[in-house]
């Protein structure tokens, strides 16, 4: 790691255990500080490190500090603006009776030494299916505009606020063939606006290792594990354990906790081994070049057909002609999510219309594009199977 890669994630241990450790040196390449802060979402507790240490050290300067000080107003205004426009959703979903979870950010950010550096992009709700048009027209009444409109998620948009309302808390497959789906649809077991933090931690963990598997995930959900795991006191180890065995998710698990074991010097709540060298070395370069939640980069080539081939569970050879038969044929259950084939949504006999108008569009406009697409899988199989073996190495 450079010198800079260094300081960033001694920072960052700093800001876990409220101490000031972090030795300043004066030749540090502050942009790229500031990059790697910006990219992880996480430039505001950077700045309050920096404010911290500049009574110690001569070199950070006070334009060094301002450098950083405009993502941490940013936080903060953001922090104030999600609180009090979350406030006016929920008291109009309590209002018309429609039960709600909270989930992911809003939540986590309890847990974590200052709340209000624990950045979002969007607040997740959880709603029952029935109560789609209900919430829909309750989120218009309140100004929001609904930029996305699939079976899964839909995305409102207003005031630099954007609400996620999920019917499912997760909806994708992962390398195996757990029904993720269905396990946590037992999110509504508990309590109305308050999930148990237990079952919450598995799909953080599910949700980081669906990243993982994608284009990456960015330090701050490390932050999450660590924060979650010092703060909240009831959380059953023996259950957890079990449970993530049950999914599969059990070494992946051991996996992070033992990047923050590395990065962070946290003490693991379950025991797990020595990185490799080349792994971790790897793994640590390619979070710092994803950012938050992962970037097209060449590190991520062919993170799709290598997610897909794995999912098949069969030779190379046949998970490679399964994903091009996919992406020629894509089923009904996926394109009825995509705006532009809307019309096949609740009428599947429309199937061979849809598929023809996507044939023809992509003749069209990405010829190029659609025959590197279909040949993916067996011109790029050695960077394919790179990638599958990193989220073997995962324990993916």
């Amino acid at each position: 790691m450079t010198k800079e890669e260094l300081l960033f994630l001694s920072l960052l241990k700093d800001h876990i255990y409220g101490t000031l450790n972090t030795t300043i040196q004066e030749d540090t390449d502050w942009d790229q500080v500031f990059e790697y802060a910006k990219d992880q979402s996480l430039n505001g507790v950077i700045y309050v490190q920096l404010r911290e240490l500049s009574k110690k050290s001569q070199f950070i300067t006070q334009e060094i500090l301002d450098k950083f000080h405009f993502g941490f107003l940013s936080d903060v205004y953001s922090f104030a603006n999600h609180r009090l426009f979350i406030n006016q959703v929920i008291e109009k979903f309590q209002k018309y009776d429609v039960p709600y979870l909270l989930f992911k950010g809003w939540i986590v950010k309890e847990y974590w030494n200052v709340p209000e550096l624990r950045t979002m992009g969007d607040i997740d709700i959880l709603i029952h299916t029935t109560d789609r048009e209900k919430t829909d027209s309750i989120m218009k009444s309140l100004g929001y505009e609904r930029l996305i409109d699939n079976h899964a998620v839909w995305t409102y948009y207003a005031k630099d606020i954007v609400f996620e309302l999920h019917d499912h808390m997760f909806y994708e497959h992962l390398t195996n063939e757990i029904n993720y789906k269905s396990y946590f649809d037992q999110a509504w077991d508990y309590d109305e606006a308050k999930i148990d933090m237990n079952f919450h931690l598995l799909y953080l963990i599910t949700h980081l290792a669906k990243h993982t598997i994608n284009k990456g995930m960015g330090f701050r959900s490390y932050l999450d594990l660590i924060f979650i795991c010092n703060k909240e006191k009831k959380l059953d180890w023996k259950w957890i354990t079990k449970q993530l065995d049950q999914l599969k998710l059990l070494r992946f698990t051991e996996t992070c906790f033992a990047f923050c074991k590395l990065w962070f010097e946290f003490e693991p709540p379950i025991e797990v081994k020595a990185l490799d060298p080349e792994f971790s070395s790897f793994v640590t370069e390619k979070i710092f070049h994803d950012g938050t939640f992962g970037l097209e980069n060449e590190q991520n080539e062919a993170a799709h057909s290598a997610k897909e081939i794995t999912h098949s569970q069969s030779s190379y050879l046949n998970g490679a002609l399964r994903l091009t038969m996919y992406r020629l044929f894509p089923p009904y259950r996926d394109m009825q999510l995509i705006p532009w084939y809307s019309f096949v949504d609740g009428r599947p006999w429309l199937m061979p219309v849809a598929w023809v108008y996507r044939w023809g569009y992509c003749l069209k406009h990405k010829k190029d594009y659609g025959k590197e697409l279909l040949m993916e899988p067996f011109d790029k199989r050695k960077i394919i199977k790179d990638r599958q073996k990193l989220i073997s190495d995962w324990g993916l």
